[in-house]
């Protein structure tokens, strides 16, 4: 695949350059070659023109729960242990096909707004991950561990959670990759969580939780525990480079500090943190200075209530600014790099840039949409105005899942025909009702 003439190419490389009037030669699902006038060296090599088109990096989406999309408009408006206990409710309800149903429903939103790869937390994962590989993006899906200190409950999710590695294992595709993904503090014995640790060194797998995302769970686990979360995981040996804590809005300098000094990892989830009223605000400027990998993520769409990056990296950037009253505390290029870079790097993904060597991972926008325009400058307007329907095109690993707005992958008709019954029927008897 030979991608001519290239409007525009936001490589995200250290240097953030952006090329202008480029090309760049795909072989085997990796970028060969950006360079002007290229041939493709071969008759055989497909060529696109790319004149009217911006390229950059694709959005890895850092925090999802992909089934929950089932229930988005439900139960709104309330606060986040609130809306739990019903969400539960709903969730306790939903089988297998709904999960895969609901998945798939998510990759087709993801797929048109520009996300290449996600880090989901959810249940049904075997259904995850058929979904995902169906779609043609990349997934790394854990199971939600959870046992109340239940100890028949932390056996069944512990060898859950080791059936989906053999299921992974078995899958050829290499766009599924199984995570170890307690839920949180507040639902996981200090058992679970251990366990979930030994397990996830045993396969080399990222270890994932809900971290410090309302000032009650920080207050809960220090009158259980007498530290707060950082600090009581740092303690059991968890906290490391392939940790994970979504959220994180209730951190301490000194818990980042931990983070930072572990290599670790934090997600931004903006608008469900709003959205729910956790009330912390995520201390960007702390975790920068910290050395903490900052992704972001939207959270799932029963929460946010939607899978849209674009929307998220510029929440992020306002939230900030709001925050600390600096118009310049995150700027837009910082969002994209938490979209695309970031978020590739917490997965170990080969991709977030577009450089020679790395994953053909990339999101195509029409310069000339009118949310694009009049072009000053391209990163501000991917942050801060961009639509999804500027996006025409996505692809992964070399291979088109999006071409013309129209995704190759999967009938979008058809998922979103199945999508809504399926969604009717789960919710049928959980009406909300309005007064």
């Amino acid at each position: 695949m030979l991608l001519k003439n290239c409007a525009f190419i936001v490589t995200q490389d250290k240097n953030r350059k952006i090329l202008r009037d480029f090309d760049i030669l795909i072989e085997d699902g990796k970028i060969r070659k950006i360079a002007k006038n290229l041939d493709g060296g071969e008759k055989s090599c497909e060529k696109l023109d790319c004149r009217g088109k911006i390229l950059l990096p694709s959005f890895v989406n850092a925090h999802t729960h992909l089934p929950m999309g089932l229930l988005r408009g439900y139960k709104d408006d309330l606060d986040l242990h609130s809306w739990l206990s019903e969400v539960w409710k709903a969730e306790a309800k939903m089988n297998d096909n709904e999960y895969y149903l609901g998945a798939k429903f998510a990759c087709l939103e993801m797929i048109k707004s520009g996300t290449s790869a996600y880090l989901d937390m959810y249940f049904g994962n075997g259904h995850i991950l058929k979904s995902t590989v169906e779609s043609g993006i990349r997934g790394y899906s854990g199971l939600a561990l959870m046992d109340f200190e239940d100890a028949e409950k932390r056996k069944k999710a512990l060898n859950e959670a080791r059936s989906l590695a053999k299921m992974a294992s078995k899958d050829k595709s290499g766009l599924f990759k199984p995570v170890l993904s307690p839920h949180s503090i507040y639902t996981c014995s200090k058992e679970l969580l251990l366990e979930a640790k030994k397990l996830a060194k045993e396969y080399n797998y990222l270890y994932t939780i809900h971290l410090s995302e309302t000032r009650k769970e920080v207050y809960d686990c220090h009158k259980k525990y007498g530290k707060r979360p950082v600090e009581f995981l740092d303690d059991l040996g968890i906290i490391d480079k392939h940790f994970v804590g979504f959220h994180s809005a209730w951190l301490t300098k000194g818990e980042i500090s931990i983070l930072g000094k572990r290599k670790a990892s934090a997600i931004y989830c903006p608008v469900s943190n709003m959205k729910l009223a956790t009330g912390g605000a995520f201390a960007y400027r702390e975790m920068l200075e910290s050395g903490v990998t900052i992704g972001l993520g939207t959270d799932g769409a029963c929460s946010n209530n939607s899978l849209n990056m674009l929307s998220e990296m510029k929440t992020a950037c306002l939230m900030q600014k709001w925050l600390r009253w600096n118009a310049c505390e995150m700027l837009a290029q910082n969002a994209l790099d938490m979209a695309t870079i970031n978020g590739a790097k917490i997965l170990g993904l080969n991709s977030g840039s577009i450089e020679v060597g790395k994953n053909a991972d990339i999101v195509f926008f029409d310069k000339k949409h009118y949310s694009m325009l009049p072009g000053t400058d391209i990163v501000s307007n991917i942050a801060y105005s961009a639509s999804r329907e500027a996006i025409s095109e996505l692809m992964v690993g070399g291979k088109f899942v999006m071409h013309d707005r129209k995704v190759l992958t999967l009938d979008e008709d058809k998922v979103k025909e199945e999508f809504e019954k399926d969604s009717n029927d789960l919710l049928k008897e959980g009406e909300k009702k309005h007064g």
